[in-house]
């Protein structure tokens, strides 16, 4: 069975094809690519998120496990548990940094990297770099310490680890100040890395820094890894999953022909209704074809004087006069009847009486003294407010 459809159905689906058509392939060109958000997150394979060294440590066997819960959640006993602090963003509550002192201080230990990791740590000695270097760097150890065992390492710093203080060991320093730090905090010990460089997916395969993050997580296979995804933003979710970009752009096409459906549908459906066109006796209409006569007929006098003559009947109606009052009576009448002392007011009549002697008279002059009526008119109140709106 075929569908036959009429020429103007054609002719719309050719439009609906014209419009949805670069929008779709726009949409497909800018859905594959995703920005690096630049977070050490474990659920990202860009170059600053840390999945690989995730995924290396559970192939290893060793018992890595992603954290979404609340530092108030953490291991009442945290002896042989590490805590992974890679660039946690935002700021602690009190309860919550309390409940980080309290876990290192009863075993536990600490990976913090970052400046932003300083704000969870129980103690507060980071100087933030102003202008971090682009540029990894190779940092060779300042003592023998488990931690350096690697030898060198590679690393951009973002910060730096401020005045020495009781207890702390600096195991790598840039122009003497401390970029991999660790100090004891009663039973448990905090390492401070100036970077997440060797831990993300872009920097973990240089020389010394897989090494180095082992070392730090004191990872053997008896030590419990928690990798801290709560303070990485939105968590991963069921609901979470429909926002990944094929299924975000997949969803914005289909809603756009949707709307297109139901465009053409109510275009076809709607009441027909006759275009509606304006008065030939409009208003506008009317002053235009009024000065059109004028401008045919050269009357540039006629135009100046049919206003005047009407300015002049509404007046002399106000005030209650003779019609061939003159104009002088005319203006001492509105001084002292109405009140009306505006400087302008003689001036204008005065030029409107000389033009309307003036054969030369020029359409520029007739269009302000006619405006400068209309003015005086209005601050008269000689027609009512419909008619000046009009």
């Amino acid at each position: 069975m075929q569908i036959k459809l009429d020429k103007s159905d054609r002719r719309l689906l050719m439009w609906t094809g014209l419009i949805l058509l670069p929008i779709i392939v726009v949409l497909a060109l800018f859905s594959d690519d995703e920005k690096d958000s630049g977070i050490p997150t474990t659920y990202s394979a860009r170059s600053s998120g840390a999945k690989a060294a995730y995924l290396l440590l559970q192939e290893e066997g060793y018992d890595v496990e992603r954290w979404h819960e609340s530092p108030t959640e953490l291991p009442k006993d945290p002896q042989n548990t590490t805590l992974v602090l890679a660039s946690p963003k935002g700021y602690p509550s009190s309860d919550e940094k309390s409940a980080i002192q309290i876990f290192v201080s009863r075993g536990g230990r600490i990976l913090a990297t970052g400046y932003s990791a300083s704000w969870f740590l129980p103690r507060l000695n980071v100087i933030l770099e102003p202008i971090p270097g682009g540029v990894w760097k190779e940092y060779q150890p300042e003592i023998l310490s488990p931690i350096t065992r690697a030898g060198a390492i590679r690393m951009s710093p973002e910060s730096y680890w401020g005045d020495e203080m009781t207890g702390q060991l600096i195991h790598y320093a840039h122009n003497g100040k401390g970029i991999v730090v660790s100090y004891k905090i009663g039973a448990g010990e905090v390492i401070w890395w100036a970077a997440d460089t060797p831990l993300t997916n872009a920097g973990i395969k240089e020389a010394g820094n897989l090494a180095l993050l082992l070392n730090s997580l004191s990872a053997s296979k008896e030590t419990q890894i928690l990798w801290d995804e709560f303070f990485h933003g939105p968590r991963p979710s069921a609901a979470s999953y429909y926002w990944v970009p094929a299924v975000k752009w997949g969803l914005a096409q289909l809603g756009l022909a949707i709307l297109a459906i139901l465009v053409t549908f109510s275009r076809r459906n709607t009441p027909i209704r006759p275009v509606i066109e304006p008065s030939r006796l409009s208003p506008l209409e009317f002053v235009h074809t009024l000065g059109n006569l004028y401008h045919r007929a050269n009357a540039t006098r006629t135009a100046l004087e049919v206003p005047y003559n009407r300015f002049r009947a509404l007046l002399i109606k106000r005030l209650g006069l003779r019609n061939d009052v003159s104009t002088s009576e005319l203006l001492e009448s509105a001084r002292r009847k109405l009140g009306y002392r505006d400087p302008d007011f003689e001036t204008t009549l005065k030029q409107v009486l000389e033009g309307l002697q003036d054969s030369d008279l020029k359409e520029a002059k007739v269009l302000e003294l006619v405006q400068k009526l209309n003015q005086h008119t209005r601050n008269l109140k000689l027609i009512s407010q419909e008619e000046s709106a009009v």
